[in-house]
């Protein structure tokens, strides 16, 4: 791990009061509120609360930094974390539902759970089914870590 990441990672635990015992990273994120991160955010615990934030990310090419032509709206970060006491169910979608859900305002729970058809040839997601109604998507790297950690 590097210098800048350890830093990173201890001024987490520092904020939150705690140390992160599991972590990782979804490559894209999406809430029923109507956030997506198409950059993914760091998904990391802390004692039994699971927290996930985005980063700034600035086009660059072989670490130089890239201009945009196109105007972009200003970085907003993101943040969020869920109480696993407050979670009704984790399940597999597929994530062209997911998205569509999250565009188009529908109600999460209404999403089936992937089919064996869908788990051989689409991109998978892994939904987040909360107590209020509300949902995260997680397009995470290991889906079976992330649930024995929540």
């Amino acid at each position: 791990m590097t210098e800048e990441a350890s830093e990173f990672i201890e001024e987490l635990e520092k904020r939150f009061g705690g140390s992160i015992g599991y972590r990782t990273y979804s490559t894209w994120f999406a809430s029923s509120d109507g956030t997506v991160r198409n950059f993914g955010v760091f998904v990391y615990q802390i004692d039994s609360i699971l927290h996930f934030e985005d980063f700034e990310r600035k086009p660059s090419l072989f670490g130089i930094p890239l201009g945009s032509r196109k105007k972009q709206p200003k970085y907003e970060k993101f943040e969020g974390m869920i109480n696993p006491a407050d979670i009704s169910d984790v399940t597999r979608v597929a994530k062209n539902q997911a998205m569509n859900c999250v565009l188009e305002g529908r109600d999460p729970a209404r999403i089936s759970p992937a089919t064996s058809f869908q788990k051989l040839f689409s991109p998978l997601v892994t939904r987040i089914l909360m107590k209020d109604g509300s949902a995260y998507f997680f397009e995470l790297i290991n889906h079976k870590e992330f649930i024995t950690h929540i």
